[in-house]
């Protein structure tokens, strides 16, 4: 009696092992176990260019770095009384920021207009750190990097990263002036006009978008950002968030603007930066303001002010752009 039941367990035992072996024996079989693995392959390609894409933002920094200035201090920087500003080794002309004064510009028209790219698509990732002294916002593309060309650019250039500057007064935290008034916030855009092979077209490496803040209603494009900054408001903190346009941020302007040649405003204080100005404040609601107060430095303390102070013009000319389309004949 038990072996005739032991028998009759083992019937459904048999029955799917001679299944199975059927169906790996099938050519059906091998053609779907062939498709999933393809598929897995283009899944890890498609992450693998994600991250490399998102290491941009890396390699752009560590090129930034050929400078006269040690590692050391570019790493120890501050805005305090030891490792502060004052303390910085940087060119003495074409630094920046700098003060704008509207009575001392150069108006120019241009006809050709500028093209902004891909800045309303979906980034795979955003990434969010909190590194002492900003906060730092990179993202991840599949679908090409957004890039800004036209207009008196003589290459495209492709996004790289965006930081901010603020300090805890309304009427400071900006590191440029317009007619020597500061603005609660700013955020600077970098752009960089390096190609596939790491070769570059213009003088000018560096694009930098700067758009100004000032305290008014509520930003709801904002909120995509400011609502994720309580996750890092510890130095070193980092985080991935819901991915969003970065043309939430970056308002698309086509004329009337700031441009002047310059420098980034951070050690090594590297020249050959082109700055592009948007003059026009963009709203930002006190409780959004207030959350990038909460985040804190490497000592604990509350970022802020963190601005390099204006450097001297040395000559230069500032200009003031306007678009004018061609009439057509």
């Amino acid at each position: 009696m038990e072996c005739s039941t032991a028998e009759f367990f083992m019937i459904p035992f048999c029955w799917f092992s001679e299944l199975f072996c059927t169906i790996t024996e099938s050519k059906i079989f091998m053609v779907l176990l062939a498709i999933i693995l393809a598929k897995l392959v283009l899944i890890n390609l498609s992450a693998c260019y994600a991250i490399s894409q998102n290491e941009g933002p890396r390699q752009m920094e560590r090129a930034l770095q050929m400078d006269d200035v040690s590692n050391s201090h570019i790493s120890n920087y501050d805005y305090g009384p030891t490792h502060g500003p004052h303390t910085w080794q940087a060119e003495p002309n074409n630094q920046s920021p700098i003060n704008i004064d509207p009575r001392c510009v150069d108006r120019v028209a241009f006809s050709t207009a500028l093209i902004w790219s891909h800045y309303d698509d979906i980034p795979v990732g955003i990434h969010l750190e909190n590194n002492g002294r900003t906060l730092l916002l990179r993202a991840a593309f599949n679908s090409p990097t957004p890039s800004i060309s036209g207009g008196d650019l003589l290459s495209r250039f492709e996004f790289r990263e965006i930081s901010f500057r603020w300090s805890r007064h309304n009427t400071g935290g900006s590191e440029h002036a317009i007619d020597h008034a500061h603005f609660p916030l700013e955020m600077q855009c970098m752009h960089s006009n390096y190609s596939s092979d790491g070769s570059s077209t213009s003088s000018r490496v560096i694009l930098m978008l700067s758009y100004i803040f000032e305290v008014s209603e509520e930003n709801p494009y904002l909120d995509a950002l400011v609502q994720h900054l309580v996750v890092v408001q510890r130095a070193g903190q980092c985080v991935e968030v819901p991915p969003f346009p970065l043309g939430y941020l970056m308002h698309a302007f086509y004329t009337r603007f700031y441009s002047y040649h310059g420098s980034l405003t951070v050690p090594p204080c590297h020249r050959g930066v082109e700055w592009f100005i948007y003059p026009m404040p963009i709203a930002i609601g006190a409780r959004q303001l207030n959350e990038f107060r909460q985040l804190r430095d490497h000592n604990g303390a509350l970022i802020g002010p963190n601005a390099r102070p204006v450097q001297p013009l040395c000559g230069r000319t500032v200009k003031y752009n306007t678009f004018v389309a061609r009439s057509r004949r």
